[in-house]
């Protein structure tokens, strides 16, 4: 009787192939088209600087003065209390505000621009309103007549109007309440993003490797198996 020949197993190329599949995907960003994945991780590393000074809780406005378009920083101040007018915030606030020709309309913030314009060349100083969760909303009416609430927020930017401070309004919250000592840094919960991104894929990869030990043992077990029938 004739012993028949062993038969060729394909468990070892089977398994090193799942086991390439599987190392390939775990080492991989999410799917996307090229360069997604390059600027998710872009979005979640980058650290949105917030000005510290706005008020720590509600009992007083936070006023944000966005000097960036005339070559200064993003500057906040808190205002104690309840201030009577979206000036008094803005004064009560640590900044100094100087009217134009017209009155009642501040045409410098803490001496920009300087000079003043003579002339309107398109930019102002624009006015804004927001809640601590909110987004930025232009006042219809100047500082002299809003009565900003305590807990809310006042936004001054220098431009055509059409932006308004450049960053959110709970970043600047944020970042009051970690300067207090009560929360998170601003941009915080994007390190945290971040380290989660870096800390999926590494267990992606341990995954792989021990799927293809597995699998290695699993085709020498077959192979020892095959040989001795």
């Amino acid at each position: 009787m004739r012993t028949p020949l062993p038969q060729r197993t394909t468990a070892l190329p089977v398994a090193l192939l799942l086991a390439t599949l599987a190392l390939t995907g775990a080492a991989s960003p999410s799917s996307g088209a090229p360069g997604e994945a390059e600027e998710r991780m872009t979005a979640y590393t980058e650290v949105v600087e917030a000005p510290t000074g706005g008020c720590a809780d509600e009992d007083g406005v936070t006023v944000v003065v966005d000097l960036t378009d005339l070559g200064g920083e993003l500057v906040a101040g808190c205002a104690a209390g309840d201030p009577a007018s979206g000036r008094e915030a803005l004064t009560a606030a640590g900044f100094t505000a100087v009217d134009g020709e017209v009155p009642g309309f501040v045409c410098a913030i803490d001496g920009l621009p300087d000079p003043c314009p003579t002339e309107f060349t398109g930019s102002y100083w624009a006015y804004w309103t927001a809640e601590p969760d909110g987004e930025w909303t232009a006042y219809t009416e100047g500082a002299d007549t809003t009565d900003p609430a305590p807990g809310a927020l006042e936004g001054w930017r220098y431009n055509d109007g059409a932006a308004g401070p450049g960053i959110a309004p709970a970043d600047v919250v944020a970042a009051a309440a970690a300067s207090a000592g009560d929360g998170p840094t601003a941009g915080a919960t994007d390190e945290a993003a971040a380290a989660g991104e870096a800390s999926g894929m590494t267990t992606g990869t341990l995954v792989g490797i021990a799927v293809l030990v597995l699998l290695l043992a699993a085709a020498a077990v077959v192979a020892l198996r095959r040989r001795r029938g």
